[in-house]
């Protein structure tokens, strides 16, 4: 999203009110010991997160190629683990030992400069000392998007839309025994309105109002270190979806998910991430909620099939104790079944680099900038945890 210096770093991350209450000087004694690690004496916001109000206030600019220039806000609250220590937690960190996840509740609002607007909240439960794993979200927007529509004798046009409504989502999981195997299932709930500026997309019409609804069963894995910003560890996750008017869609359709991320370290200091994502849809799927491309460099929700394939790497190198570069590339490939037309191959790329600054380390939360190029140009994107974040 925005460019800035190492040295800007923390000022970029924090909101005005976390930065005017790091400052006051009748507060330094609680600002030594809330967003000061005792260790290194470095800023670090784990103290201020294990209070009772303390909350990570974020403010990004955003420079998505999906949508233009504009800016992000959020609020994320951390709820600590029973039994939680910090001091212990650090120590886990340090070791890079299984750190506890704490519920998150987070807010969040965004506005960019083609009009395109978003409100959503959402909540990380973890329950029964991590027996149980709930996410749940709730969002209004209205998207300015476009869509890749291939054109025999000319590749791919872009077609402007726009996207309103509503959407929800609810997935529990349970840990099976004391394995790392987890079981649930999963909700969703969309209420869009599709408009097209001009010509409208083959098969569609100009305006359409409708809903998309679907259950799943879900099943995953998830031996990570760090559930923010890994370092070591295997996370994997399969979803088979049934979109059906049972559950209250205007579409039938079949879809699924396998998501898999890996990460180990051939030395302390390096950290190498490996992604492979595979994504399909049956017939009858809107074009809006076909599988697509997500990755940074690529403008989200632009380039879809019924089949979407993506595999991405990811370096990092932690060459001083707080600070860290990253390098990272991948490509993806769409495919889609044509009547009277060959099927469709359409392969994209992007790569770049980037940094990032361990925030705060007995909650192993790294954020930074990453810097890319692909399909669509270049584009800057604020990064908080991991650029692959699971739960």
């Amino acid at each position: 999203m925005s460019v800035a210096s190492p040295a800007r770093f923390a000022s970029l991350l924090a909101s005005a009110l976390t930065i005017w209450w790091a400052t006051t000087p009748a507060l330094a004694q609680e600002r030594d010991g809330l967003l000061r690690d005792p260790d290194d004496g470095a800023f670090d916001v784990s103290g201020f997160l294990s209070t009772a109000g303390g909350f990570l206030p974020l403010v990004m600019p955003i420079t998505e190629p999906a949508v233009g220039y504009g800016a992000a806000g959020a609020l994320a609250f951390f709820h600590r683990p029973e039994g939680w220590d910090i001091d212990a937690a650090r120590a886990a960190f340090d070791a890079r030992e299984r750190m506890a996840i704490p519920s998150v509740s987070v807010g969040a609002g965004m506005y960019t400069s083609n009009q395109s607007w978003a409100t959503a909240a959402g909540h990380l439960g973890i329950w029964g000392g991590g027996r149980w794993r709930y996410t749940g979200a709730g969002a209004y927007l209205g998207l300015n998007l476009s869509v890749a529509q291939d054109v025999p004798g000319a590749g791919d046009v872009l077609v402007d839309y726009d996207l309103d409504g509503w959407a929800l989502t609810q997935q529990l999981r349970y840990r099976i025994a004391s394995t790392d195997f987890y079981v649930g299932a999963r909700y969703d709930y969309l209420s869009m309105t599709t408009r097209f500026d001009s010509e409208a997309l083959a098969g569609e019409p100009p305006e359409r109002e409708a809903s998309n609804a679907g259950a799943a069963v879900t099943l995953a894995y998830d031996s990570r270190n760090n559930t923010f910003t890994p370092d070591r560890g295997l996370f994997a996750s399969l979803d088979t979806r049934r979109q059906d008017d049972v559950f209250g869609s205007d579409y039938d359709y079949w879809s699924g998910k396998l998501n898999v991320l890996g990460y180990f370290g051939p030395v302390d200091e390096l950290v190498v991430g490996l992604r492979s994502v595979a994504a399909y849809a049956t017939e009858g799927v809107p074009f809006w909620a076909k599988p697509s491309v997500r990755m940074r460099g690529v403008a989200a929700g632009r380039y879809t099939g019924e089949q979407t394939f993506t595999f991405e790497s990811e370096i990092r190198w932690d060459f001083v104790r707080r600070w860290s570069v990253v390098g990272f590339g991948g490509s993806a490939v769409n495919l889609d079944q044509r009547e009277a037309l060959d099927d469709l191959e359409r392969w994209v790329g992007a790569g770049g680099v980037g940094f990032r600054y361990l925030l705060a380390r007995a909650y192993g939360i790294r954020g930074g900038l990453d810097f890319a190029y692909g399909e669509d140009g270049f584009a800057v994107y604020v990064t908080m945890g991991s650029a692959w974040m699971a739960f």
